[in-house]
């Protein structure tokens, strides 16, 4: 005989199959009154409402779902967060009075018979996490505001009969997804990438990644014969306009070229000083690990304080001349663009790769730029990038680094395409460096960087971590917290300490920032008691316990960085000693375990 989940009938709460079906209701309300172990399925706890959750999986359950059953549920239980119905033979829809449940965390309705189309009121729960109504007969398209569920991280919709466009998910968020085996069409959903084609086969419509099959040109719009002529023409005169154009700037600029090589060739070389061809020298210390000996605030070389328009060199203790016009003529790579300028990989002579930042858009004189370089050449630690060389005239200023071919803590993270394994310890070294920099800046400098973000960390030869990019912030707009922007103290070190509980949200959940986004799903996730869920999902598949209670004060730490007042903030040395102290905790516990 089997036993129906009808909602109006009291086996659904585990109680007796036996009961008769109109006693259904009183049975329900004395549950919701007193919550007892003697209920089979229903999980309480010591406050009122006292129900939790709901799960009553594998009972070989059937009937279907009563919608105003459903309702009295919800409204009555006001603190049910778990609903699992998974593995039984509920037939019939989905009702809509689900929407009801607003404090539904987890929905599990996957291996029924449940068919229809999903309700509207199902994007009305915003606390729900995990959703899994695979392997049912649901039809019809998803509700579009799926996609508004900012802390959905599990969906499966697998195996079922659903049509039209998957909702603008941002899978980025998402730890599981899949939607295989449906008759979904269209693009696939952002950051599709991040999971395997298996997620998405059985849909023939779909295209994008990783499905390798390209999405289709949209379809130029037909017109009649006349306005086909109107175009032809207007295109004809447009080619003949911009032709002109690009010759007359053609010849300007071989003009303005050939009038700097004469000037260029009554100046002289522009040179000052020597450039090192040996290559960085290999550090076998830790992140962050350096003793104070190893570095200090220097003063500014000579070559700085006079007004020049040569390449001045910071870096003196090689013997390869580099001139500037040697510097122009070398191949560059276009590596990305920032606020203020471009970024290009240079190549010069003897196989040295360079990184030349070439600023834009920053109105300041030639004398506060070099202002600028000795305040960046101050920054001699072993968790900062510092400067090679630079360049000012009226027309260019340059900053010239040494090439870090290990990339970025961004690259690292989110464009990992060398399947690189980048392990706890490993993380917990890359903010206990990060945190000494910038403790360095603060502490020692008195300033603060102004633009912390993990494509600003660079890993250099031995993986330690370097943040670069210090001292080319020009305006306090810092684009993560403008609540620390209210003054020039506020912004150079509150929002240093935030945009440094970003960088460690980055690294324990595996997940880009995108402004604020990340900030505000961790602490959904945290306010509804679901921490684990934060995690990267590659480290609580390699680590252990001892490793997981690093990774939630870490979690602590990171929250207390991105805190409403700025002023509660802790300091970037009291950061800087805390996960001191962890990584050291974690290197006793690695030792102790060999």
């Amino acid at each position: 005989m089997h036993r129906t989940s009808t909602m109006s009938s009291s086996p659904s709460y585990g109680s007796s199959p036996k009961q008769p079906q109109h006693h259904a209701r009183p049975r329900v309300e004395r549950i919701f009154r007193s919550c007892s172990s003697r209920w089979r399925g229903v999980t309480c706890n010591n406050l009122v409402p006292p129900i939790r959750s709901i799960v009553l999986e594998s009972l070989d359950l059937d009937g279907s779902i009563d919608g105003d059953s459903m309702s009295f549920l919800c409204k009555s239980i006001t603190s049910l967060k778990v609903f699992s119905f998974k593995n039984n033979s509920i037939s019939g829809n989905l009702p809509s009075t689900i929407g009801d449940c607003i404090r539904l965390t987890h929905i599990y309705l996957n291996n029924n018979r449940l068919s229809g189309t999903l309700p509207s009121t199902l994007p009305g729960l915003k606390n729900l996490k995990r959703l899994d109504i695979s392997n049912n007969n649901f039809s019809g398209d998803l509700p579009p505001d799926l996609s508004t569920i900012s802390g959905l991280i599990t969906f499966f919709a697998q195996n079922n009969h659903f049509t039209g466009v998957i909702p603008a998910f941002d899978l980025a968020y998402f730890n599981e997804f899949n939607v295989s085996s449906n008759q979904f069409s269209g693009p696939l959903p952002t950051n599709s990438e991040k999971f395997p084609s298996s997620s998405f086969n059985g849909n023939p419509g779909l295209c994008g990644e990783p499905l390798q099959v390209a999405c289709p040109s949209p379809p130029i719009p037909s017109n009649k014969k006349s306005k086909n002529s109107s175009l032809k023409t207007f295109v004809m005169i447009l080619g003949y306009v911009l032709f002109g154009l690009a010759l007359v700037i053609f010849l300007a600029y071989k003009l303005l070229k050939k009038k700097k090589k004469k000037e260029e060739e009554k100046s002289g070389p522009l040179i000052k000083g020597e450039m090192s061809d040996k290559k960085e020298s290999e550090n076998s210390g830790n992140f962050g690990n350096a003793s104070k000996s190893e570095y200090s605030i220097s003063s500014p070389p000579q070559s700085i304080t006079g007004t020049s328009t040569s390449l001045v060199m910071l870096n003196k203790d090689g013997s390869k001349v580099l001139k500037f016009e040697e510097l122009l003529r070398a191949p560059a790579e276009l590596m990305g663009k920032g606020r203020y300028g471009s970024l290009y990989k240079v190549v010069i002579d003897g196989g040295i790769e360079l990184a030349v930042k070439r600023i834009k858009d920053w109105t300041v004189s030639g004398e506060e730029f070099q202002k600028k370089i000795t305040k960046m050449d101050q920054a001699r630690h072993p968790n900062v990038l510092s400067v090679t060389a630079f360049y000012c005239s009226k027309q260019e200023k340059l900053v010239v680094y040494e090439y870090q071919k290990n990339g970025s803590l961004f690259k690292l993270l989110h464009d990992n395409k060398e399947g690189r394994e980048f392990n706890w310890a490993s993380r917990l070294q890359v903010a206990a460096g990060v945190s000494a920099g910038l403790a360095f800046m603060h502490k020692s400098l008195g300033d603060g960087h102004g633009n912390l973000k993990s494509s600003n960390i660079l890993f250099s030869s031995s993986m330690d971590p370097l943040i670069s990019e210090y001292g080319l912030t020009a305006l306090p707009t810092h684009r993560l917290d403008p609540k620390a922007a209210d003054t020039a103290e506020q912004f150079s070190l509150a929002a240093d300490v935030y945009a440094f509980g970003v960088v460690l949200l980055e690294l324990l959940t595996g997940k880009p920032s995108h402004g604020s986004e990340l900030a505000e799903w961790v602490h959904s996730v945290v306010r509804e008691e679901w921490t684990g869920e934060v995690f990267d999902r590659s480290l609580l598949s390699s680590e252990g316990e001892e490793e997981e209670e690093s990774m939630v004060r870490l979690l602590q730490l990171a929250l207390q960085c991105m805190g409403a007042d700025p002023e509660k903030r802790p300091s970037m040395a009291a950061l800087a000693a805390a996960v001191a102290a962890m990584l050291g905790m974690e290197e006793r516990m690695a030792i102790a375990g060999e």
